[in-house]
């Protein structure tokens, strides 16, 4: 296939997404859905699927992020007695380590035909995230598919099975849940891992560990400073790759930038090769979550 790694110059780390891991608060929530329910996406600079919702009433804008597992609502949106009200705390995990959050429930979030009340939210209350956008985790939509149709600037949320595109390349991969983290199997220059599906990255990276493993060949010319979630700033070495496989899809060569992060060692990957395939790569399929059936869809 096409070098889909190569279709971006740019690198925006300020703009990549936590990874977003709950570690110390139980919800409970009720939701409602129609069968069917299609959204288009808003225009942003790094195609990332962020859509219209409303949060209280409230018309705001929000990712819906495979690589979160608790929403996470800007102060402003909340009704004054929940923004105060003392609901504990939890730690948000992202690229450059961990920040705690207030957390709180929020009494409503609609979007399109799907709402939620009493849902469990992360307060952003100093504008911090490193996005402008709220984040909806993608599993919190009870549909069986979740279908992120980038080509066509929409997301479907429906019952069944994956629809089929005409004249489209199709590949069906399972996944495995780790966190409530979507992985799929992957293999660089035969070397094979796991890679998280992460629509709230808008650039792929790799460990240490798989850079090594593959035989990467380092860029020192290409090297990068990232801003982290947590604020931080780290150094990031680019390597040059070869012989990338995701089902029936392969790139023959890349360049893709290599993260020692606290990221991978909380999720158990510090000595195993691991990967995040972010929005850069993703944008140029079809990718059809079955959440019933634990297997993701790459249409090209």
């Amino acid at each position: 296939m096409g070098d889909f790694f190569g279709s971006r110059a740019r690198l925006k780390w300020p703009s990549v997404s936590a990874l977003l891991l709950i570690l110390a608060f139980c919800a409970t929530e009720t939701a409602s859905a129609t069968e069917r329910n299609s959204l288009s996406l808003l225009p942003n600079e790094d195609n990332w699927p962020i859509v219209t919702i409303s949060i209280n009433g409230q018309s705001t804008s929000a990712l819906i992020d495979t690589g979160a597992t608790i929403a996470v609502v800007d102060d402003n949106l909340l009704d004054t007695e929940l923004r105060d009200q003392d609901a504990g705390e939890t730690k948000v995990l992202g690229l450059g380590g961990q920040r705690t959050f207030p957390l709180t429930r929020v009494s409503s979030i609609a979007v399109g035909a799907q709402s939620w009340s009493g849902i469990a939210a992360a307060v952003n209350t100093k504008d911090e995230f490193p996005i402008e956008q709220c984040v909806l985790p993608a599993a919190l939509f009870v549909s069986q598919i979740i279908d992120f149709d980038f080509p066509n600037d929409r997301v479907d949320f429906y019952e069944g099975y994956p629809k089929f595109a005409r004249g489209k390349t199709r590949s069906s991969i399972s996944y495995t849940l780790k966190g409530g983290l979507i992985f799929i199997p992957v293999r660089i220059n035969g070397v094979r891992g796991e890679a998280l599906v992460d629509t709230g990255a808008s650039v792929s990276f790799v460990n240490p560990s798989f850079a090594e493993r593959a035989r990467g060949v380092r860029r020192i010319e290409s090297e990068k400073e990232m801003h982290g979630a947590d604020l931080s700033r780290k150094r990031i070495e680019t390597y040059n790759l070869r012989d990338f496989k995701m089902g029936k899809f392969s790139v023959s060569r890349m360049s893709l930038p290599v993260l020692d992060s606290e990221l991978f060692h909380q999720i158990g990957f510090e000595n195993e090769p691991m990967m995040v395939i972010g929005v850069d790569y993703l944008e140029n399929f079809r990718v059809q979550i079955d959440q019933g059936r634990k297997r993701i869809v790459f249409l090209h």
